[in-house]
């Protein structure tokens, strides 16, 4: 196996009082020339977002923005005029095209937001913004991946301006699963949201992330309750 594995304590981190933030590529004012993104996958920014607080309308060029929820709720308004609030568990898509300015915030008066925000860069120049947002939680994601944004919206899942895929599943312990088929050009970056995974005798803990950059057949075995994400993304950019 090819591989780089990246250790949770390894990523940029940034705490603005309102926001704390880690990174797993340079972002902001975080700066490391060797993580520069990985492919076409620019951004992983694990942020959690303090109650009624959150991003003012900010401009975005030839993106493709994915946000995950994992805890709270996100209230999200643009220059398209797209409004919308989703909840852990649901997926949204921002494809900022030619050009668009967008918000971001924690409606919540109590209770914080945590989420994955990612970035993709697109396969095209330009083209109309794009807005979308899915409800996941009724898609069984036990011990297989599910699709959450793809090329071609197979299976229900998003699409996006990309040859990139998104995959989740939640492992119980014990339990080995097989990787979904690598398309020629791609690579894949397995993240650990919570619990731990065994796969070709390397441990990953919760938030630590590995880099595959073969077509060979993988394995992985839950070492605990896991929650997974892959990304599958061309290795151009």
């Amino acid at each position: 196996m090819s591989s780089i594995i990246h250790r949770a304590a390894q990523r940029g981190v940034a705490n603005y009082g309102w926001l704390h933030s880690h990174f797993s590529f340079s972002f902001a004012e975080y700066y490391n020339r060797d993580r520069m993104g990985y492919g076409a996958l620019r951004v992983i920014n694990d942020d959690i977002i303090e109650a009624e607080k959150g991003f003012d309308m900010h401009p975005h060029k030839e993106m493709e923005i994915i946000s995950i929820v994992t805890k709270g709720s996100l209230e999200h308004r643009d220059s398209q005029g797209n409004h919308g609030v989703i909840k852990e568990g649901e997926i949204q898509y921002m494809s900022a095209g030619s050009g668009v300015r967008h918000s971001e915030f924690n409606p919540s008066k109590v209770q914080s937001a945590e989420l994955f925000q990612i970035w993709i860069q697109p396969n095209q120049k330009g083209g109309e913004p794009l807005y979308e947002k899915r409800d996941f939680n009724k898609i069984e994601q036990l011990n297989h991946w599910v699709v959450l944004t793809s090329p071609d919206a197979r299976d229900n899942s998003i699409k996006i301006r990309q040859d990139a895929f998104i995959f989740t599943t939640k492992v119980y312990n014990g339990v080995k699963i097989v990787f979904p088929t690598l398309n020629d050009g791609n690579g894949f970056l397995l993240f650990v949201i919570k619990g731990s995974v065994e796969i070709a005798g390397n441990i990953l803990n919760e938030r630590d992330e590995m880099q595959i950059n073969d077509n060979e057949y993988h394995t992985l075995k839950a070492l605990d309750d896991t929650h997974l994400l892959l990304f599958e993304v061309p290795m151009h950019r």
